[in-house]
């Protein structure tokens, strides 16, 4: 018996450890609770952390140097090559939904530096307010890449300041393009056309595709655009990443309409609200789908939303993240595929990414492309695209083992849920939901390198109380990182963190599925008989936490 535990300290990646890791190790449920709820201080032993928590690495060392030239040693810095950045942040730290953390505009600084050939754009802070502007730095993931400021750490000795006012930002440089850009976007074509369901439906190419610098980064800049192109009301469809719902639910201009199922009444539902819709004038701008849900993996008739966004001229999105476009052929029925590339696409959790690959046989591509195109600006960085594009060549190799190992440690919880001492009570997993005949419609042929195409590596297993889930949580030895489709098994209390901290929030999404007492699994690339050994481990203790309840009752 294997009871895997992590490789690594707390804070820290598991080896080979790089300034470019970012899964982390922050085990206890009870941290991260704290941090939740705004008590910074169990992160300060964090040395890896996904990339759009808050800057690390390189991207701290070149905030702390350029703090440093101008007389603001100490400050907090977010650095950025998009000049929307300072606005959005002036805008956003107002926020009510900040509510104790709002942050007045004036107590921030903004400057502007060249540095290295590149135009930044930087935004200063006290860190005493950390919690307050942190989702600044998060939401839109276009924060300055680990790489990339590593890049400009070698040329900020000869940084000069770029004077401005507010009202006239300079214009951006952005980052060049490189030979990987090129190879990336034919790698996604080539993927989105491999083993395609009806070839004839499926006609991108590689200019189709845009490269952002994370998934967030594509949903940020896509649905920006899409309220532009055609103003109206922004929808969601199920239980989607939490920034892509937060972005939208903060920044929407004519609001937010969340459904939040996905389920035959849910849609019926959807149906005639859009009929409402329609007769009171009131245009949908585009609605967003995770096929499937996350964290629910909750899967909806995708033919369906197809010909209601015909019938009523929005823009349907679906980001197919989850499911993995090795495993999911959905592009015919998306007017804009989203993928975000910092997953299993990429797989070793060193590097972040997103694309954006339109529909050419969308009623919406003659008006889109030329606005996308003329839009588009590069903020990957060249040593990220590179990365990205070397990661990607095993990419089915590895969705075969990530497959293969969700479908066994689904199996083995299952296999609890009917037993009254067990603590376990359901697993969300397409195999064990109503909605899997909906994902099923959508899988990809099968072909040698990837014969049988599955559900992907994400999870989530509820528990039937929260000190079960804690008990478990504390025991098992996976890695406690937020991040999924790395070559780690890793472990998340993503419900208790992303949704918990409101009342009205944690009740809202408890009633669509997403409950506190849920962990969130992300299978890695490890022996399928030392992942199941770590899962039975940790449910002996939570199933003794659940019987001294009992006695406790008793």
């Amino acid at each position: 018996m294997v009871v895997l535990k992590p490789q690594s300290a707390f804070g820290h990646a598991p080896p080979p450890q790089t300034p470019y890791s970012f899964v982390t190790n922050v085990p206890e449920w009870d941290q991260l609770r704290r941090v939740r709820d705004g008590d910074m201080t169990a992160m300060a032993g964090v040395v890896h952390i996904y990339p759009r928590f808050s800057p690390t690495q390189f991207v701290a060392q070149l905030g702390q140097k350029i703090a440093q030239k101008v007389g603001r040693e100490g400050m907090g810095t977010f650095v950025y090559l998009n000049p929307i950045m300072i606005p959005y942040t002036r805008r956003h730290v107002t926020l009510e939904h900040r509510k104790e953390h709002v942050i007045k505009p004036e107590d921030l600084t903004f400057k502007v530096f060249d540095v290295a050939g590149h135009r930044l754009y930087v935004v200063f802070y006290n860190p005493t307010q950390t919690f307050g502007i942190m989702e600044s730095w998060g939401q839109p993931g276009l924060g300055i890449s680990i790489r990339g400021a590593e890049q400009l750490l070698k040329g900020v000795c000869s940084m000069t300041e770029v004077p401005f006012e507010l009202e006239n930002l300079p214009k951006p440089t952005f980052t060049p393009e490189s030979w990987a850009h090129v190879g990336l976007r034919e790698r996604i074509d080539d993927l989105i056309h491999r083993a395609a369901i009806d070839p004839a439906k499926v006609t991108c190419e590689p200019k189709d595709v845009f490269l952002h610098p994370s998934g967030m980064a594509a949903v940020y800049c896509t649905t920006n655009l899409l309220l532009e192109y055609r103003p109206g009301t922004a929808m969601v469809l199920g239980v989607v990443f939490h920034n892509t719902y937060h972005h939208l639910y903060e920044e929407a201009p004519n609001g937010l309409k969340h459904i939040g199922k996905v389920d035959s009444d849910a849609i019926d539902g959807m149906e005639a609200w859009l009929e409402e819709e329609k007769e009171a004038g009131r245009p949908v701008s585009f609605a967003i789908v995770e096929f499937p849900g996350n964290p629910t993996l909750d899967t909806p008739d995708l033919h369906r939303l197809k010909n209601l966004s015909e019938k009523y001229g929005f823009v349907l999105i679906v980001d197919d993240t989850v499911g993995s476009f090795a495993n999911v052929d959905v592009f015919a029925c998306a007017d804009i595929l989203l993928t975000s590339l910092t997953k299993s696409f990429s797989g070793y959790a060193n590097v972040m990414g997103g694309s954006v690959v339109l529909n050419p046989l969308s009623p919406h591509y003659s008006a889109l492309a030329p606005k996308l195109v003329s839009s588009h600006r590069n903020e990957l960085f060249a040593a990220d695209a590179q990365v990205l594009l070397s990661n990607s060549q095993d990419y089915l190799a590895r969705t075969r083992r990530l497959n293969r190992n969700a479908a066994a440690m689904t199996s083995f919880f299952q296999r609890y849920v009917a037993d009254s001492d067990s603590p376990v009570t359901k697993v969300q997993y397409p195999t064990f939901l109503p909605t899997k005949p909906n994902l099923n419609a959508y899988l990809r042929r099968s072909t040698p390198e990837l014969p049988e195409p599955g559900y992907g590596c994400l999870f989530t297993v509820e528990f039937e109380s929260t000190d079960t889930a804690e008990a478990f949580y504390n025991r098992c030895g996976f890695y406690s990182s937020p991040h999924l489709g790395g070559h780690v098994t890793i472990m998340f209390a993503y419900n208790m963190t992303t949704w918990g901290r409101k009342l009205e929030d944690r009740s809202y999404f408890r009633e669509i599925g997403a409950k506190e007492e849920g962990i969130r699994f992300s299978a890695g690339l490890e022996d399928v008989e030392d992942l199941i050994d770590t899962i039975k481990d940790a449910l002996d203790v939570a199933a003794e936490v659940k019987k001294a309840g009992k006695k406790e009752e008793a």
